[in-house]
């Protein structure tokens, strides 16, 4: 394929423009229309430099710090390690800062899933580490056309899935397929299956009208391509998320619709074998001591749900887990003063925000919408929780992308008096307390929160109940709630989430359409009940620009639509605080949110 000059210089740009203010070093990125070359990893034990927040936070925690006496690092799994790689004493131990919903990789978006989805079920294209950038992971190389509507990869040979069976083109084809293509047999959606970040990366599933994906076919053994139906530049980009992992057909067809849950299996090529998945206290992984490249350095490592953030500083501090992340901002004081902690540092590369369901009544009125956005300190909540460290929101990308944020300040600044005047125009001069579903039904008004800690919010109760105070201010009384963080995103999904929510997300690469599109492109009407073609069609032209001059005219007029319609309001970008043993060697924080772990090491 002829290498396709203009299309690498803008990709270059992208990822330069977020590699700048983050990295003192460049790593290079294996771009299209040229063979790829591995690329050096990070020094072991280097972290992302960055600004060092001072300690100030004030949240409160609201729940009891105390370590959890259930799933400890001394806990015996549920079924037994092989004593192949060691026993669970010698583990690496992690506190998750939750339960995973499933180690389906192409089946979640679940930070807490993909973190362990990352040790077992490899990518084609793989990430450098601890940096913005690609390189060559399950497919050696890869090439596109003069438009970027054919990608061809070579695929890596001689790599076996955990069961044994051959890592090959087939087995490509059928992992895409199955997240793909709504037909295909073996993608079990008639069982639950959803494949929601394919819907939402390429706008829509194989067959619709919208989605830019056109097919995948078998060119040899050992090569793949890939055919879009409009130029897509950042393809190789986009498959080094975590959201397409490769699992062994013959375990997925096994396991039909259970794969990747605690009653099923998963299976991929990575570093880790999954050993066992004791719901509501851990999950065992084993080294793959038959893995293609460099194997881990430990035997295993225990994932244990731990929810409660403070409790994870507790355990961190107590030497019942070796690192955690999505620790409470007040928490760097207690990692930089204990000799025996570190606080690593990882810059932000996210956005945390309220999203509204515009089918619930009066929502749907952009007056309300507008009267919400005023009504939220946000200044007040960056202080109070995230001890002021960070960046008050006034687009939804992050400062690695600032290039493509529309003009101007953010027009809705902090005006309780504009906004209960919003609310008088939109005839609700005294507020209300109320909303009507699109069947007619009457009910409070919902205001979700998450139940674990994400790093864009690592507190979220008290920060719900921060909301709930302002909005009251200027009287819109709302009732909080909250469910199982699984159930949580698929009813955001699935449109069955009303009112108003929390919610948040941290690029998997660094495209402001891996931010824009998912929040505001064809998938969002079922989701939210906003549509606004116009702005699909400018996002879906930027993300073709031949330019980044073109890209930013494109991604700033649809900023500004977006902050016309307001169907959702960000609030902050912030650091996430991450903290492991002092002893704990090889961590390099992805600045995409999880990582591969096969460096890490600790002496026990």
């Amino acid at each position: 394929m002829k290498p396709i000059s203009l299309r690498m210089r803008f990709s270059a740009f992208l990822l330069l423009a977020l590699l700048l203010p983050i990295l003192a070093a460049c790593g290079g990125t294996a771009t299209p229309g040229a063979a790829t070359t591995p690329e050096a990893s990070a020094p072991a034990g280097d972290t992302l430099p960055s600004a060092s927040p001072e300690p100030s936070a004030s949240a409160s925690p609201a729940t009891d710090a105390s370590p959890s006496p259930s799933g400890s690092a001394e806990a015996s799994p549920a079924t037994g390690t092989t004593g192949e790689s060691g026993d669970t004493a010698n583990f690496l131990v992690y506190g998750n800062p939750g339960e995973p919903d499933l180690l389906d990789s192409m089946d979640t978006t679940s930070g807490q899933a993909l973190v362990v989805t990352d040790q077992i079920q490899e990518t084609l294209v793989g990430r450098v580490e601890g940096k913005v950038g690609t390189q060559p992971l399950l497919a050696e190389e890869w090439t596109a056309n003069e438009d970027s509507t054919e990608w061809t990869f070579k695929l890596r040979q001689g790599v076996k899935f955990h069961d044994g069976t051959d890592f090959n083109a087939d087995a490509v084809v059928f992992n895409f397929q199955r997240m793909a293509d709504p037909s295909f047999e073996f993608g079990y959606r008639d069982k639950g299956k959803t494949f929601q970040a394919f819907n939402d990366i390429f706008g829509g599933f194989a067959g619709s009208d919208t989605t830019a994906w056109e097919g995948i076919e078998k060119v040899d053994d050992f090569t793949v391509k890939i055919t879009m139906k409009r130029s897509f530049p950042l393809l190789a980009d986009v498959l080094s998320s975590s959201y397409f992992g490769l699992s062994s057909p013959e375990v997925v067809k096994k396991n039909a619709e259970k794969y990747g849950t605690p009653g099923g299996e998963a299976v991929g090529t990575g570093p880790f074998k999954l050993e066992s998945w004791t719901p509501g206290q851990n999950i065992i992984l084993v080294r793959n001591d038959d893995y293609w490249g460099e194997k881990a350095k430990m035997p295993g490592a225990i994932v244990r749900f731990i929810a409660d953030a403070p409790a994870r500083v507790a355990e961190l501090q107590a030497g019942s887990i070796d690192f955690s992340v999505n620790l409470p901002p007040d928490s760097r004081e207690t990692l930089q003063s204990d000799a025996n902690l570190q606080d690593v540092k990882v810059e932000p590369f996210n956005i945390a925000y309220i999203a509204m369901n515009l089918n619930s009544k009066p929502l749907d009125n952009p007056k309300v919408r507008q009267a919400i956005a005023h009504a939220i300190n946000k200044q007040e909540i960056l202080d109070a929780f995230y001890g002021g460290v960070g960046e008050v929101a006034q687009s939804f990308l992050p400062e690695g992308l600032s290039w493509a944020r529309p003009e101007g300040d953010d027009p809705y600044p902090y005006d309780p008096e504009k906004a209960k005047a919003l609310l008088a125009e939109a005839g609700f001069p005294d507020g209300f307390d109320t909303m009507t579903l699109s069947d007619g039904t009457e009910s409070a008004l919902e205001f979700w929160y998450m139940p674990v800690s994400r790093p864009y919010f690592p507190t979220p109760q008290p920060v719900a109940e921060a909301f709930a105070a302002q909005l009251a201010d200027i009287g819109i009384k709302v009732e909080l709630k909250t469910e199982d963080w699984g159930a949580y995103l698929d009813n955001v999904d699935a449109g069955k989430k009303n009112g108003m929510w929390m919610l948040g997300w941290t690029g998997d690469y660094a495209d402001p359409n891996n931010f824009l599109y998912v929040f505001f492109g064809p998938t969002v009407e079922l989701k939210q009940g906003y549509k606004n073609q116009e702005l699909i069609t400018i996002l879906e032209n930027g993300g073709t620009a031949k330019s980044q001059e073109e890209a930013a005219e494109n991604f700033k007029k649809a900023g500004d639509i977006i902050r016309q319609d307001v169907p959702t309001i960000p609030i902050v970008h912030a650091p996430p605080v991450y903290g492991a043993k002092k002893a704990l060697q090889g961590w390099t924080p992805s600045p995409f949110g999880h990582e591969p772990w096969r460096t890490l090491s600790i002496e026990k």
